[in-house]
Formats: structure tokens, sequence, C-alpha cells
């Protein structure tokens, strides 16, 4: 079954986001609402939609633009907003992954040398030691992180050249003999 999309276009107006259905309402029907806060938006939008279709949430698709000071921004927007989620999925595997080697090198380290393996502070050893471990699937988090990643590909093919990173010197030591 396809699900109808609906187009939806976000500005900054007056201090307030503005997103106005564009596409794929019937004639004469206005979905329009305005926001102070960006993460209202998706899900405001879509109740509003499901309320002037009668569709439910989960039965069509929403297509976002973005006209951001007169500049289509929507694929800046929808590549951060990929780099955010993929950034979360490395982070709860990371964090996943420091409380199961915190967990496994309990009573084989001090809290104070898992801290330099980690470096992160001893404080943040024990609050993790104390604190529950969650299992994470690996295979479903690469699934996800290979998917994100290659949406990211496709949307930097687009894009501009970056700058290039700024190199850091390196500091020296003195040793005494």
């Amino acid at each position: 079954m396809a699900y109808p999309t609906f187009t939806v276009t976000v500005t900054r107006e007056d201090n307030l986001w503005v997103a106005v259905v564009t596409d794929g309402l019937e004639p004469g029907v206005v979905g329009a609402a305005d926001f102070e806060r960006f993460a209202e938006i998706d899900p405001e939008m879509r109740e509003i939609i499901s309320d002037l279709t009668g569709l439910g949430e989960g039965e069509f698709h929403v297509a976002w633009h973005y006209d951001i000071g007169g500049e289509e921004g929507s694929r800046l927007v929808d590549e951060y907003r990929q780099a955010e989620e993929v950034a979360a999925e490395m982070a709860e595997w990371r964090d996943t992954a420091r409380g199961n080697l915190i967990t496994a090198l309990r009573g084989k380290l001090s809290e104070r040398a898992i801290a330099d393996l980690l470096g992160i502070s001893h404080q943040r050893v024990n609050q993790i030691k104390n604190s529950p471990v969650g299992d994470v699937d690996l295979v479903q988090v690469q699934g996800r992180l290979e998917s994100s990643l290659n949406v990211v590909r496709l949307l930097a093919e687009d894009a501009p050249p970056a700058a290039p990173p700024r190199t850091r010197r390196k500091a020296s030591r003195r040793v005494r003999a």
C-alpha cells in the first residue's frame, strides 16, 4: 500500500518557526502552524496533517523543505539530522562498551587506573560502575549505522568542499638525563 506524501515548508518569521503544508492536502484545506521551538514542528505537523486528513500518523509520509533566509536549506538540515542520529547511536555504543569494560576491570585495576585508561575522571568511573549497563545488539547498531552513513555519503556528494581541518601543534617534552 502506497502512503500519501505531504510536503511541509518551514521558514523562520518574526522569531517563530512557520510550517505550512504546501502539497498533498485537498484544495481549500490549509494546514499551518507557528512554533517557538524547532523540535515541536515534526510531531505537531504530523498531528495537524492527521487531523485534517483522517489518516493515522503512521499512514503518510512528510517531505520537509526548509527555506532559511530565502535559501533552500533542506539538504543541510537533513544532513545535520542524519549526523545527529549517527552520533546518538555511536554514543550509545560507546557508553555500553565503556560500562562493560569498567565492569570487566572491576577488582583488577583501581578506579584511577581505569579512569586513566578511559580518559575520564575516577569519579565518573565510580558513577558508571554503580549504574546498570545495558546490552546493545551490535549487529542492529551496525546495520543502522551503515544505513545512516550511506545517507550521509549521498548528501556529502552534493556538499561544497569543506575547509581543511586546523592542525594542532604537537607539544614537546623535555626529558632530563
